[in-house]
């Protein structure tokens, strides 16, 4: 009998996954390791990447639940299985609708345990309320309390366009949170989960004895899915992917790693596959932007529509580890946002400079994200959108440039900035065509280089390569004359692809494209 893989997409508890005979990759290593090495701990990752299930794990460990663990890592690497007082707050079901919806998340949560523990009748306030229970579980237990805390700064990435309501949950959370520091004695283990790198310096400068492993090489496989882990646990899985796709397993495996790995959290770091999509094409046996059509935040698009920022740039971005970093906004630094929330990834790390180097990481990311912008670029709906790209496909795959170069004149008739200086820059014009590129799943590329200059786009399909010179307020001849003159379609003069030479101008007058060119 065929055995049936159970996938737990959307599971965040340990104990359902082992007792419900789910899939389960075998994190408990980090966990040990955690324990022997530290305390406190602080660590970020993007949305959907297992912390939630991580800390469900460490719950079950400090429960003392070792039944739980047979055949993991840490069943028998543990001796000692003694049971501690867990105080779990997973702010992810958090509701921030209203001044006092963080507070009475809180003295929910509070109460849970307050009657496990005992209560101070007398003590009403929330931070006093925290240093009762770990002193009252103390007592009680004799033993020290394991503190988890999940998607701590759900409350303040969810109210970034509410100001006010926003200080407010800040200030109330610095104020519990502190209680880790000046409580530590009675603290055996802690640790803190959350997307933001910048609200965790902000909210936890009371509670310094925290240890970011964000960005260390031990921990970078700890959320996520390595490649090692893919090919130990899920082979089966990749066997039905590839009969269902009518492929070899080999040609699987590449169509799952275009997708969805990429992904490095350290100098060092091990490839890392997206969990949430992973799983989700393995169970369904297609590949889909399961990650991203499960919510991308409206904040992130909102600010790279204010920012205008230059999407080819995103496959390359170098910053210093400073700039992994927010310490003053969290809104003002669009790099450090695109990299916590799993947009961006490190892709190199160059030592004796200490400088890092950024990408998109995968297909599904580079493709949806862009799918994403074209309606703020476009000024059209999702379906007008997604009409315009069909055909806008068709014409590519099938070498009509003239059809495609219509096409985008169609799109930017839209275009909600066409008045603006944002529209005059020349950035502006690539950085439409770049969008739009990727959205239709090519692989674009921008200011590539030759050994005489830079083409402004390139692109290569099965049939076609297409070289764009784009100009804004300029000539279409003086454009063509340039793709002539720089050779840029000399590398390719032995292709068996048609090479396409396109120069086109934007008029900034009339707010579109208003000439073009093309030889072949």
């Amino acid at each position: 009998m065929e055995k049936i893989l159970k996938y737990p997409i959307g599971i965040q508890t340990f104990s359902k996954i082992i007792e419900g005979g789910y899939i389960y990759i075998d994190k408990t290593q980090y966990i040990r390791k955690l324990k022997d090495e530290g305390n406190f701990y602080f660590l970020s990752r993007p949305r959907r990447f297992g912390k939630s299930l991580l800390l469900s794990t460490m719950e079950a460990y400090f429960e003392g639940k070792r039944d739980l663990f047979k055949g993991l890592y840490i069943y028998d690497e543990e001796a000692d299985w003694t049971p501690y007082p867990v105080l779990m707050f997973s702010f992810n079901t958090l509701e921030a609708s209203s001044m006092d919806s963080l507070s009475i998340f809180l003295n929910t949560v509070f109460s849970r345990y307050e009657r496990i523990y005992g209560k101070d009748s007398d003590v009403v306030e929330l931070p006093q309320r925290f240093e009762n229970l770990l002193l009252n579980a103390y007592e009680k237990t004799g033993q020290k309390v394991a503190v988890l805390i999940d998607e701590y700064d759900a409350p303040l990435l969810n109210t970034l366009d509410r100001p006010e309501l926003n200080e407010r949950y800040r200030q109330t959370l610095k104020a519990v949170f502190s209680v880790l520091k000046s409580y530590d004695r009675y603290i055996e283990f802690a640790f803190v989960t959350g997307v933001s790198r910048f609200s965790h310096t902000s909210l936890f400068s009371g509670a310094n004895n925290l240890t970011d492993i964000t960005l260390e090489d031990d921990y970078a496989g700890m959320c996520g899915i390595t490649e090692d882990e893919l090919k130990e646990y899920l082979p089966d899985a990749i066997s039905e992917f590839a009969k269902k796709q009518k492929t070899s397993e080999e040609e699987a495996f590449f169509m799952l790693k275009a997708s969805y790995d990429g992904y490095h959290f350290s100098q060092e770091s091990p490839d890392v596959y997206n969990p949430f999509s992973l799983l989700s094409a393995l169970r369904s046996k297609r590949v889909d932007d399961f990650w991203f059509k499960s919510g991308t935040p409206s904040y992130l698009i909102g600010i790279m529509k204010r920012d205008n920022f230059f999407l080819p740039d995103l496959d390359r971005i170098e910053t210093l580890a400073s700039g992994l970093s927010v310490k003053e906004s969290y809104l003002n630094n669009p790099v450090a946002l695109l990299f916590e929330t799993g947009y961006l990834t490190i892709k190199s790390y160059d030592e004796e400079k200490s400088l890092y180097t950024l990408g998109l990481p995968n297909m599904e990311v580079a493709e949806s994200f862009s799918r994403a912008l074209i309606p703020i670029y476009s000024g059209y709906t999702d379906v007008e959108c997604d009409r315009l790209l069909v055909k806008m496909r068709s014409a590519v795959i099938d070498g009509e440039a003239d059809r495609f170069m219509e096409l985008l004149q169609t799109f930017l008739e839209g275009n909600p900035y066409g008045n603006t200086e944002m529209a005059k820059r020349e950035s502006y014009f690539k950085n439409n065509i770049y969008i739009i590129f990727r959205a239709l799943g090519f692989l674009p590329h921008a200011e590539e280089q030759t050994c005489r200059a830079r083409m402004d786009v390139m692109l290569r399909t099965r049939r076609f390569i297409y070289i764009f010179e784009l100009k804004t307020d300029g000539s279409v001849i003086n454009a063509m004359d340039q793709i002539e003159d720089k050779g840029y379609a000399g590398p390719f003069r032995h292709s068996d692809k048609t090479v396409i030479r396109i120069a086109a101008n934007y008029s900034t007058q009339r707010n579109n494209i208003d000439s073009w060119e093309i030889t072949k």
